[in-house]
């Protein structure tokens, strides 16, 4: 190979190495598949079939180089690609749960914990240990070893399937794309909350719909009765964290309302998890051992629609008609010019008997 040529050649490779440069750098400023987290790929996802719904003729791909300015050659992220929006996957789903400015209780809590893939999964039994099953000690030169009883505890975690419907004017459309990204994100993330997180912090049981709340067949531990909101408190939180010690646990983290979550700045020293969230009712305190906290997130699917009607605003839906009676109150999206962003997707979540502990009327 001549000078010459060899001169060509390394110029050519630097063009293509600086056109590489040009467009991965391009692809970040402009949040293109390889600068985007998951929490952003959800809620594009959702942007994107959104503003595609009711338009002939208009594909989702027409709607990213429309608002995303992508040229095709550059091979952006469409709906096709799979693991990107053929369908979201679990990452996806978590990211969204546990990023953003409204993360919720279920993601906090779960990043303490342990998660699982519950891709496939009808059931998965959890196997744990109870408490004062360990064996084992001191052991004098040639003596017997003590042996592991090996028994065991489970409890089954089960997918179930949660889903909001948010409704938006027909003026979406007319917004700039980031007010767009940021009006999805919010109201999916408000509507998800409200039922998954409720359901953490509740009493009920599991079923076929939906996990068993944290509070579930757990007696409430008595508050405190004493006058001073400080004293109150570390003889409420030190009664919590015994609970869950003798329940077998190590590690308590709180989960209380914004109201209570105030008085934790005024405890200096504390090394113990605070978890907030509007969906614990006031004055009242829930404790769980986080590294026993089992979670899992699975696909989701998101779909919009501009001329469906809907039971509107409620949230014990009706079928529209049923046996000839109709569901009031009703609304068109055609007529009122609506748009309905509908997300659903699986969750499931669970923790052994013994570590999980609360209380109510507290004095702080």
């Amino acid at each position: 190979m001549t000078t010459l040529e060899r001169v060509a050649r390394q110029a050519s490779e630097a063009k293509e190495l600086a056109v590489h440069t040009s467009r991965a750098l391009r692809d970040l400023k402009r949040g293109t598949k390889a600068g985007l987290s998951g929490r952003d790929r959800f809620v594009r996802h959702a942007v994107l079939r959104a503003l595609a719904t009711g338009r002939p003729g208009v594909t989702v791909e027409d709607i990213w180089r429309e608002r995303y300015r992508e040229r095709a050659a550059a091979g952006p992220a469409m709906m096709t690609v799979p693991t990107w929006a053929t369908e979201l996957v679990p990452t996806d789903v978590g990211a969204f749960l546990a990023d953003g400015a409204q993360p919720l209780a279920l993601s906090r809590l779960a990043a303490l914990g342990r998660t699982v893939s519950l891709d496939g999964i009808g059931s998965l039994k959890i196997p744990y240990r109870p408490p004062l099953a360990e064996a084992g000690g001191w052991v004098a030169e040639g003596a017997p070893l003590p042996v592991d009883d090996l028994s065991f505890g489970s409890f089954t975690l089960s997918p179930r399937k949660a889903a909001a419907v948010s409704i938006f004017t027909a003026e979406l459309n007319k917004r700039a794309t980031p007010d767009i990204e940021t009006l999805i994100d919010g109201a999916l993330r408000t509507d998800i909350a409200n039922i998954v997180d409720a359901a953490l912090v509740d009493d009920q049981p599991g079923s076929a719909l939906r996990p068993s709340g944290l509070r579930f067949n757990v007696a409430a531990v008595t508050a405190s009765t004493a006058t001073d909101p400080l004293v109150a408190m570390r003889a409420d939180l030190a009664k919590l964290a015994g609970e869950i010690v003798a329940g077998g646990g190590s590690q308590p983290t709180f989960i209380v309302n914004p109201v209570q979550a105030i008085s934790f700045g005024f405890l200096p020293g504390s090394t113990y998890g605070v978890i907030d969230t509007p969906s614990v009712p006031a004055g009242t305190v829930i404790a769980v051992d986080a590294p026993s906290f089992i979670s899992g997130n699975g696909a989701a699917a998101v779909d919009a629609s501009r001329d469906a009607t809907i039971h509107a605003e409620d949230t014990a839906p009706q079928p529209i008609v049923t046996g000839g009676t109709a569901a009031s109150p009703t609304r068109s999206l055609w007529q009122t010019a609506s748009l309905a962003c509908r997300v659903i997707l699986e969750v499931a979540w669970g923790i052994p008997a013994g570590r999980s502990a609360w209380m109510e009327a507290v004095k702080w």
